[in-house]
């Protein structure tokens, strides 16, 4: 997610719900300081391996809040990025360390009722040149969002709400000043033409169906997704399609138990025939993937199974995954947990 600065600011607004604990391998019980990490991927190649190693660790609040992620390089001995949370854990600043120097690659500032920040700063090439984003809100709403190179306005997004506090509406708008591209008659044919990044809107609609929420995603240039969601104590499901105009592209199915995942993707033909498709189970012991892809194996079907052992330390908590396929280990992610209390 961090690898590039700008992926945790407000380019999607609305969407951007991202939390780092949904990502990085910091589920735990009980009170932990921190969590140091080593992630290990093995490649073989003929008869060599190659080893790709990840280094970083994650430091929280007695809450079990997030307060800093400190990426390495090579070692616990060299940071590379420094990332910083709030009380709330909103990120606050990215800080990247350049042979010994700390420079400030992003920053934040937040009120104290919304995850979206009122603004956000991105620094590049030692600060000479900044990005910035500002947002606007309307009680807890965020109705408009500003984006500013340079100090110049470029363009901006607004949002309108229904009564339910749901967005139904997101109108971009590119100024004077934006980053279109201006074509010629020669390209065009008829006039000049500024595109790259026209106008454009996106509508929201929702439905509900019995237990099932439906969201309808329409954007100006023809783009639709549906997403259905069915949630219980004991399971969530989610289907999403994706649409261009009336031509259904692709679909997902995700089902979510305490235990259990089942994540399934199937693209289609113009004829809504299922050209390839990509299924996988992941349980506590192993993760069942199962594929077609178009041109490749001459279209047949693959399974492929990966095992996972895992080890825990006293407190429950584990501290050693261990990803093996075809009795070889390809991964190896090691954990260790510091507490506050036990």
């Amino acid at each position: 997610m961090f690898s590039n600065l700008w992926l945790y600011s407000q380019k999607k607004p609305i969407e951007n719900n991202s939390n780092s604990k949904e990502f990085l391998p910091i589920d735990f019980d009980g009170s932990v300081k921190s969590i140091a990490i080593k992630s290990y991927s093995y490649n073989k190649k003929k008869e060599t391996i190659d080893t790709t190693a990840l280094y970083y660790k994650i430091f929280f609040a007695k809450n079990g809040n997030i307060t800093k992620h400190i990426y390495f390089d090579k070692s616990f001995t060299n940071e590379r990025k420094i990332i910083e949370y709030d009380e709330l854990e909103r990120i606050k600043t990215i800080k990247i360390n350049d042979d010994g120097k700390i420079w400030i690659a992003s920053e934040q500032f937040f009120n104290n009722f919304s995850n979206y920040p009122d603004s956000t700063n991105i620094y590049y090439y030692g600060n000479k040149y900044k990005e910035k984003y500002i947002n606007l809100f309307d009680k807890k709403n965020l109705i408009k969002q500003e984006f500013y190179s340079q100090d110049t306005l470029r363009h901006y997004n607004t949002y309108i709400y229904d009564k339910k506090n749901r967005l139904i509406k997101d109108y971009f708008t590119n100024t004077q000043n934006g980053f279109g591209i201006t074509l010629g008659k020669s390209i065009t044919g008829d006039k000049d033409e500024k595109t790259l990044w026209p106008n454009d809107s996106t509508i929201y609609d929702y439905k509900k169906i019995k237990d099932t929420l439906i969201t309808i995603k329409l954007e100006q240039k023809g783009w639709k997704e549906i997403k259905k969601e069915l949630k219980s104590n004991i399971f969530t499901l989610e289907k999403l399609e994706k649409y261009n105009r009336d031509f259904l592209e692709n679909s997902r199915y995700t089902y979510k138990s305490k235990d259990s995942i089942f994540d399934c993707t199937y693209y289609y033909n113009e004829k809504r025939e299922i050209r390839s498709f990509y299924k996988t189970i992941t349980t506590p012991k192993s993760i069942v993937s199962n594929w077609k892809s178009d041109g490749f194996y001459n279209n047949e079907a693959r399974t492929e199974t990966t095992y996972i052992e895992i080890e825990f330390d006293a407190y429950n908590n584990w501290i050693e995954k261990k990803y093996s396929k075809d009795n070889a280990t390809i991964s190896l992610i090691t954990r260790e947990i510091e507490y506050y209390y036990h």
